[in-house]
């Protein structure tokens, strides 16, 4: 199962686009076979099977009701199936997106939908050492292992001297749990430790740890780490704060972040139309838990544009003691 924790809109998809007309008549036939499909590629991919039956009830009633008859673009249908996935599930990964043309970008200036594009540092906006020794490395998204792990293996290289990292998150999408698990396994000593397991709708349960010990990676799991975050902050970006802050192993700083914590994967509805559908829950090593619908609380609440003043002064501080 390729399962992934998918970037928040705005951000773009992770998953390759195919390509599509941009628009089409809005008219009652396409209402119905988009809806039905819709319905079912739900039913059958979703992971709590308690609630599916609801979110297919809910969909045929709206459109018997003619709700998506004030649909004039395929945007506007769009939105208007997502008001009713998201009123009922309370789920910020179950979307339906219009699908574009390669060439067309996506909306709100998301980086290009082909990954193959993607120069290998994606992800990585900044990476430096402060003076007194603060390293600051800052993650954008969690591309698959294959894609990050030689950037991120250069990012680590060059914030060894730190004697104290902070790890900006704030403009974080999410992506990859295995990257978010190659992170992480350079910030605790264990190989091998346990991190979170995703529990599917049916089969095995995948888990991931830190890298093992024949993996060649300079690990530290003793100096000091600030994790930033925002409201913007979504699914992978906030798990790696949850996943440090349940271990004890960070202090967060900033907002509260989005709440979603499902992980899946794109499906196909139609030529013009692809739907998000959690096929797992993340369970993590130490709750048993995730941040789904709560987020993360931060220890230290404070505005994001504020977050990177507050991470270094108390860096500052500790370093000093």
């Amino acid at each position: 199962m390729r399962t992934a924790w998918l970037l928040a809109a705005g951000f773009g998809l992770l998953g390759l686009q195919a390509p599509g007309p941009a628009q089409r008549a809005i008219d009652t036939e396409f209402i119905y076979t988009t809806v039905n499909t819709l319905a079912g590629v739900i039913n059958n991919e979703y992971f709590d099977t308690e609630i599916t039956p609801r979110v297919f009830a809910e969909l045929k009633q709206a459109r018997a009701a003619g709700h998506f008859a004030s649909a004039k673009s395929l945007q506007d249908f769009a939105n208007l199936l997502n008001n009713i996935l998201f009123e009922v599930t309370r789920d910020k990964h179950l979307n339906v997106q219009v699908v574009r043309p390669p060439s067309q970008p996506p909306p709100d200036g998301g980086p290009a939908p082909n990954r193959r594009d993607q120069p290998t540092t994606a992800g990585f906006k900044r990476v430096e050492i402060l003076p007194e020794k603060i390293g600051v490395l800052e993650v954008t998204m969690f591309l698959r292992p294959s894609e990050h792990r030689e950037a991120l293996a250069e990012a680590m290289k060059t914030l060894e001297p730190a004697a104290a990292l902070i790890i900006d998150m704030r403009a974080n999408g999410g992506g990859s749990p295995g990257t978010v698990a190659i992170l992480l396994s350079y910030l605790f000593e264990q190989p091998d430790l346990p991190l979170f397991d995703i529990i599917p709708r049916q089969g095995e349960r995948d888990t991931y740890k830190t890298e093992p010990a024949s993996a060649k990676i300079a690990r530290n799991g003793s100096r000091p780490i600030w994790v930033l975050t925002s409201s913007r902050s979504f699914s992978g970006g906030e798990g790696f704060a949850y996943l440090m802050q349940e271990r004890k192993r960070a202090v967060i700083v900033g907002e509260k972040t989005a709440g979603a914590a499902n992980p899946g994967r794109p499906y196909p509805v139609n030529e013009h139309f692809e739907v998000t559908v959690p096929n797992g829950r993340l369970s993590s090593a130490i709750t048993h838990s995730n941040w789904e619908g709560a987020g993360v609380t931060p220890d230290i609440l404070v505005p994001a544009d504020q977050a990177m003043d507050v991470a270094i002064e108390r860096a500052k501080a500790a370093l000093k003691k």
